[in-house]
């Protein structure tokens, strides 16, 4: 199945409003009515099978502008505003795109790029007429393994790489997360990840299966978390899908004295570790809440695994990743054999969630997707995650870290995730990002919040070794971060090789 099946079933919802952007909404028919005028659009300037990228805000119109480009049987590539003019410029000549479409404001921005192609506005493309010939035949073409986007993430190299997701992919995870969390029409989605932001696909194609209504939140009432969550009272928002960052940010600002939101029903939460203390907070202010905890890259379309928070329980450490969504295989390798429970290793993933591979980057493909050791007869590709986890007793998986900030230190192996995750379980520190510098053989500790540096040395010594405390401690007001919410580590690299 692809993505234009969900478009054209969800007609049947007519003129229930399917997303809602400040003063704006569309109903599902508008929704329908606005992705073929961009197909339209699209196919008369256009090649089948080709990138089409997207530079835009938050928008309305995001979510059809999306779709009519998968019905011309092209393959959407999003791009965030806020991303550097150098990386936009990277990514647009790795794609050898030609054609953007963009919001209206960003219009001669996308004029100043390194670009030679056409670039359409959201409304003109919206405003073409639709030639439904034209959009016959471009759809009698697509195939469910057809690219339906392809996204770039920096990677760990800092050079972007596009991971290059199908349209059954899609498809085959929204119909499970449906499935597995019960959701209907009667849910009311409150976005937070950015549209161009893996975690944006819940919120963007939940609503052609279920029905139910998608809210796009403005970036800036997270600034201002007590404007936020009268926002999620106000639109009665019953399910959210946020990264770590938003729910931990919540906490620290203690939003929580002012107001609750008293319509959730639903906290998904995904990206990044949501660290204990949060959880219980997040779990003591709202009992009656089901919190879901995610795990995956963006290389597997979302998640793969998931895990049910236990409200009775007072987590002193991480909550699991849980187990594997159904039609998906999530284990542990360890130096090729199947690693035994309890055992750390690199977690791998197969299934119709794989991406198809890296855009253009057949030798970083190769390293990553690759044959699945433990089957000997016959092809099987899994991805290898780069994460490290583990199995436990009763069956979840574990996060640990990732590989690359696994280290050598004075002899020993030391995962610096561990450091990260016992430091932020003290009450007077908010966020942590540890670091090494490989020259120096010096660990580094950035941290935000009210403790000092000898009372989270102190801290660590009571349950690390002393080959894994920090040499240095660095306070600052806030973590740098990404825009999609997770600590900018390249940044921090940089503030320590200045």
């Amino acid at each position: 199945m692809n993505i234009i099946t969900l478009l054209e079933n969800a007609r049947h919802f007519e003129n229930n409003v399917a997303y809602t952007h400040k003063d704006k909404q569309l109903t599902f028919n508008e929704v329908y009515e606005n992705a073929l005028s961009v197909a339209t659009k699209i196919a008369r300037v256009s090649n089948e099978k080709a990138p089409i990228v997207v530079i835009s805000d938050k928008d309305v119109n995001i979510p059809s502008v999306y779709l009519g480009i998968a019905y011309s049987n092209c393959f959407y590539v999003p791009i965030s505003t806020e991303m550097p003019k150098a990386k936009i410029d990277a990514i647009l000549g790795i794609t050898e795109a030609k054609v953007i479409i963009t919001d209206t404001a960003h219009f001669d921005f996308a004029k100043t790029l390194n670009f030679e192609g056409d670039v359409f506005t959201i409304e003109e493309c919206i405003a073409c007429a639709i030639d439904m010939e034209v959009i016959t035949k471009r759809k009698d073409n697509i195939c469910d393994k057809n690219p339906l986007y392809t996204i770039f993430t920096s990677g760990s190299s800092g050079t972007p790489k596009g991971v290059v997701t199908c349209h059954s992919s899609v498809v085959d995870y929204i119909t499970t997360f449906v499935k597995t969390f019960n959701l209907t029409q009667d849910e009311v989605f409150g976005n937070q990840a950015p549209l161009d932001y893996i975690a944006g696909i819940r919120d963007i194609y939940i609503p052609l299966l279920t029905g139910c209504k998608s809210i796009f939140i403005p970036k800036n009432l997270f600034s201002t978390p007590k404007i936020l969550f009268d926002f999620l009272n106000e639109n009665k928002v019953t399910t959210i899908c946020w990264v770590s960052a938003a729910l931990s940010l919540c906490c620290q600002l203690d939003v929580f004295s002012e107001v609750k939101p008293l319509h959730l029903r639903n906290v998904f939460f995904t990206g990044s570790v949501l660290h204990n203390k949060y959880l219980n907070m997040w779990k003591s202010q709202l009992p009656h809440v089901r919190f879901v905890n995610h795990y995956g890259p963006t290389e597997i379309t979302a998640s793969c695994t998931y895990y049910v928070v236990d409200n009775g329980h007072e987590y002193t450490s991480p909550a699991p990743i849980g187990k594997a969504f159904s039609n998906r295989e999530v284990f542990i390798l360890n130096d090729n054999s199947r690693a035994k429970t309890g055992e750390v290793g690199e977690i791998c993933v197969r299934g119709d969630c794989l991406a198809l591979g890296y855009y253009k980057d057949f030798e970083r493909t190769k390293q990553s997707f690759v044959q699945n050791p433990l089957n000997t007869l016959h092809s099987e590709h899994i991805y290898k995650t780069g994460d490290l986890g583990y199995v436990s007793e009763d069956g979840n998986l574990i996060f640990v870290g990732r590989m690359d900030n696994q280290i050598k230190h004075m002899g020993h192996r030391v995962e610096l995730g561990e450091i990260e995750n016992l430091a932020n379980i003290h009450e007077e520190v908010d966020e942590v990002c540890c670091l090494y510098n490989h020259q120096k053989s010096v660990i580094t500790l950035f941290y935000s919040g009210s403790a000092t540096a000898g009372e989270i040395s102190k801290f660590l010594r009571e349950s690390l070794p002393s080959f894994m405390i920090p040499r240095k401690f660095i306070c600052l007001d806030a973590l740098p971060k990404l825009f999609n919410g997770k600590i900018d580590r390249q940044n921090l690299i940089q503030r320590l090789e200045g």
